[in-house]
């Protein structure tokens, strides 16, 4: 998520904002669509009337798994909340992509610092092992369970461009070899996982995206130790959504990864703020907003290789945020699950979506 002082550039977002005027053919649309490509972020915890609601919607549903609450102790594990979740969607078709985050305290003194040292990295990749083993195809969580729906799919930290995600400062080089080494074990227990690389987001606090991108691809190999790029193109007008895409796609191209996914994990604006912000566009500019956005990347998904799209967030927060003044009010259904007109807009994007690929994006 940005952080709350994030300004987009006027003139860059002048100079692409024709851009958008340049539609895609009708016949390019949809076709093909992937089964999770329309998701969401909770902030909170997730009910059976929230599952029992995305049912038949929402395809992916992407989330923390963070190290700090499944390991509060050194070996002593607790996935309950997280099992939790991951029945509640399996039982309504809906796929989960966790991100792998977070240092517990007795590991480390900042909960945003990556692992660092032999004895952090060890416990680590275990915390990581133990994930894909209870959750991956023949994980222990599906044994004797009616409803199966191994994750396949599985993203590594959030935002390392950012101060609040990454401390003490952000390390291009240094998340790639995390991201290296969680891939490595991973794969080692999941040889078909699709690894997803964090999402990097246009904050003030940290690296551009692009310069992140590019100092990530500088760093021997990275290209192979991930799957899907990701990208978390906050904006407030689908002309800058436009431009971060394809600052991104110039970066990878440069790279020699051009061919590779490019998943938008995260896309929001709210229908309210605890403060001023440019991304409280009301209730109906909000659902515009998602209306927009949303049908601008479905139909140029081919162009792009947009391997799906995550809004943040399902729900509005329970209290303001002090890193982020819209992130309260971004969600699609109020905090008591009053639906807003951006979930009614969402709804009418994936319908419409199904009806041009003739198929649904998550069985009953």
């Amino acid at each position: 998520m940005p952080s709350g002082g994030n300004r987009l550039n006027g003139r860059l977002v002048a100079l692409v904002a024709v851009v958008v005027a340049l539609a895609v053919p009708p016949g390019a649309a949809a076709a093909g669509l992937p089964g999770g490509f329309f998701g969401v972020v909770p902030q909170g915890e997730l009910s059976e009337a929230d599952f029992n609601r995305m049912r038949g919607t929402v395809g992916t549903v992407r989330t923390f798994l963070d190290w700090r609450q499944v390991e509060p102790r050194p070996g002593v594990w607790d996935f309950a909340a997280f099992d939790a979740l991951v029945a509640g969607a399996a039982k309504r078709g809906i796929q989960v992509m966790p991100s792998f985050y977070g240092l517990p305290a007795w590991a480390g003194d900042l909960p945003a610092r990556a692992p660092r040292g032999a004895e952090q990295r060890a416990g680590w990749l275990r915390f990581v092992r133990r994930a894909v083993g209870r959750y991956g195809p023949g994980g222990s969580f599906w044994e004797g369970r009616q409803r199966r729906l191994p994750i396949h799919r599985w993203q590594v930290w959030n935002e390392p461009n950012f101060l609040l995600f990454w401390r003490p400062r952000p390390e291009p080089r240094r998340y790639a070899r995390l991201l290296r080494d969680t891939a490595r074990a991973i794969r080692a227990l999941d040889p078909g996982a699709r690894i997803v690389a964090a999402g990097v987001a246009p904050v003030e606090g940290g690296i551009p995206p692009a310069r992140f991108l590019r100092e990530m691809y500088e760093v021997p190999g990275a290209r192979r130790s991930f799957d899907i790029a990701a990208l978390h193109p906050y904006a407030t007008s689908p002309a800058s959504l436009v431009y971060q895409v394809r600052q991104a796609r110039a970066v990878m191209a440069a790279a020699g990864d051009g061919a590779k996914p490019l998943l938008i994990s995260e896309l929001g604006v709210a229908s309210g703020a605890s403060s001023p912000t440019l991304f409280d566009l009301g209730l109906r500019g909000q659902a515009r907003f998602l209306s927009r956005a949303f049908g601008l990347l479905v139909e140029r998904r081919r162009l792009w290789r947009i391997a799906g799209v995550d809004w943040f967030s399902w729900q509005d927060g329970a209290g303001p945020d002090p890193h982020c003044p819209f992130c309260e009010h971004s969600g699609l259904v109020r905090a008591d699950r009053s639906p807003k007109p951006a979930w009614r807009a969402y709804r009418r994007v994936v319908r419409e979506t199904q009806l041009m690929t003739g198929r649904r994006f998550n069985p009953r």
